[in-house]
């Protein structure tokens, strides 16, 4: 079955939203918290993502959505779109460049096409299953680098979290960059554009939700990498899809590095 048609529709809702986050880009007022100090929203997301929403509606009216900011709407057929309007919230707060949309389909808890838009840079990157990983028509290349202790890594993690879980956490922080060259933290969706282009070895972020991660898990496969848990299990959304409380911890990288990444982030887990 080809999934192009579907690429081609998120690709476009994509790049609408990311014309709605630009025009919001500069005159943001206070944001309104949610669940912790490290979570927030704003117009910009709601705006954004109300307009994919109702193109979604009208285009595919059976199909389901799962959207961070208005939650889950469940529709009659086996698809479900998986939508974050704004990835990097408060990165676009602050006025850093490192935010972005993203969405992606799942047909019966299988990820089938994606996308992620970098409004700033005006890059899209997209991919669906079995046609492989591109940046606006070019396709996606993974460092070739074959030794961990010699590339960039990214790292993402909730500081809101309580003490323990947060030394935890900043436990395996100091185990990976111990491992690797050096660590970048931009805790959004750029960290995975940087390592599909290939200037970053590999991504672990440990407190996603199912709408920040979906694009990249069909994207690493497909531009040639592997993406799992922390232990080195794949990711499942089969029977998690609608549970939008969860969190997805997960490691990314080339194939060459991810069974290195692994040996330091499997521990984290016990």
């Amino acid at each position: 079955m080809s999934y192009r048609g579907f690429r081609e529709f998120a690709v476009e809702c994509a790049r609408e939203a990311g014309e709605i986050l630009t025009r919001y880009r500069g005159r943001i007022g206070e944001p309104t918290i949610k669940e912790s100090a490290s979570s927030v929203v704003t117009e910009a997301d709601l705006a954004a993502e109300r307009r994919v929403v109702e193109r979604i509606l009208r285009e595919y009216p059976a199909h389901g959505i799962i959207a961070e900011e208005s939650g889950v709407q469940v529709g009659s057929g086996e698809y479900v779109w998986v939508i974050d309007p704004l990835d990097g919230t408060s990165n676009f707060v602050a006025g850093l460049p490192w935010f972005g949309f993203q969405m992606g389909l799942l047909e019966r808890g299988r990820v089938v096409a994606s996308v992620m838009h970098l409004p700033v840079e005006g890059l899209t990157y997209w991919a669906e299953l079995g046609g492989g990983a591109f940046r606006d028509g070019q396709r996606l290349a993974l460092t070739e680098e074959r030794r961990l202790s010699h590339v960039l890594c990214a790292f993402g993690l909730d500081p809101s979290q309580g003490p323990e879980d947060l030394a935890r956490d900043a436990a395996l922080l100091c185990r990976v960059g111990s491992a690797v060259r050096n660590l970048r933290m931009t805790n959004s969706l750029v960290d995975f554009c940087l390592t599909l282009d290939g200037h970053l070895g590999g991504f672990v972020n440990l407190s996603p939700k199912i709408w920040d991660i979906v694009p990249i898990c069909l994207m690493m496969p497909e531009a040639g990498g592997v993406i799992s848990d922390p232990a080195g299990q794949p990711i499942s959304f089969e029977a998690d899809a609608m549970d939008i409380t969860r969190t997805f911890p997960l490691v990314g990288a080339s194939r060459a590095l991810h069974s290195q990444l692994i040996a330091q982030t499997r521990e984290w887990l016990r």
